[in-house]
């Protein structure tokens, strides 16, 4: 197994084990990863973001780590709010996994259509796939289906940072997206010459952390190796968890700056 191979394993691995106790969600996974659909919108996912347009990943990896970001805050959220699925009385916890895990995993196929409102062409493209899917999951229960389905294209809508979240889950969606946000997925527009303020930005995130809170319900931590990355924190992250009115009152965010600060551009950068 090639090594891209082993480390995209090792991440469907690590995110499977964020719902390892929810059927629903291990079969919605399952049928989501061997979808040729899914799978084929999400390489052209790719070709738009980065081959076209010299973006950052918005393909397969990155949903897998928006996935592995949304199930560990919505967990982490657990004990101090819960799902708007709940409390509406639409449907269990485990409903709520499912509709963050799925929103999660298929909120960027738009950009195979066009980066501009790719947030409402996501939409459209995955209506029929979420369909199919929850029929896997709930083959008896359409009124749970039509639920849920209303739900996970509300969280994929909403992932945009200009949009209002209208429910815990989708505002779990939108800040799950956010923080993938570290100078792994900053790297390829970087190397492909793209260096302006949002890819030398990313590009100084060191890890991201989703920790029991200490004044709030969940404490999410930034690590930076340079000061620039404020950039990025309060331009994406900040903005996502602001909109989310839901949410903002559950969060603390802190960045942290590490002891091995390093240089992100050489001593003298041409503009132009």
């Amino acid at each position: 197994m090639a090594k891209g191979q082993k480390h995209r394993q090792a991440l469907k691995d690590r995110v499977r084990r964020q719902f390892k106790n929810n059927q629903i969600c291990l079969t919605a996974f399952d049928e989501l990863e061997k979808d040729i659909e899914v799978q084929t919108i999400l390489e052209d996912t790719n070709r738009m973001a980065i081959d076209r347009m010299g973006y950052s990943d918005h393909g397969h990896v990155h949903s897998l780590i928006v996935v592995k970001y949304g199930m560990q805050l919505l967990n982490a959220l657990e004990g101090g709010v819960k799902s708007t699925m709940e409390q509406e009385e639409t449907g269990s916890f485990e409903d709520a996994q499912l509709v963050v895990m799925i929103a999660c995993y298929l909120h960027d196929i738009g950009m195979a259509v066009h980066r501009e409102n790719h947030n409402i062409l996501s939409v459209t493209l995955a209506s029929p796939i979420v369909d199919r899917i929850l029929q896997k999951v709930y083959p008896k229960d359409i009124r749970k289906r039509i639920h849920v389905r209303g739900h996970i294209l509300h969280a994929i809508l909403c992932h945009d940072k200009f949009i209002t979240p209208n429910t815990i889950e989708a505002g779990v969606v939108g800040i799950a997206d956010a923080l993938d946000m570290t100078k792994g997925r900053a790297r390829i527009p970087f190397e492909l010459g793209t260096v302006n303020i949002h890819s030398t930005s990313a590009m100084a995130i060191e890890n991201v952390k989703i920790k029991k809170g200490v004044e709030k319900t969940v404490r999410i931590e930034v690590l930076m190796t340079n000061a620039s990355g404020i950039f990025q924190i309060q331009e994406l992250l900040e903005r996502k968890i602001r909109s989310a009115p839901q949410l903002i009152d559950h969060i603390e965010l802190v960045s942290i700056m590490s002891d091995r600060a390093e240089a992100i551009i050489d001593k003298e950068l041409r503009i132009l």
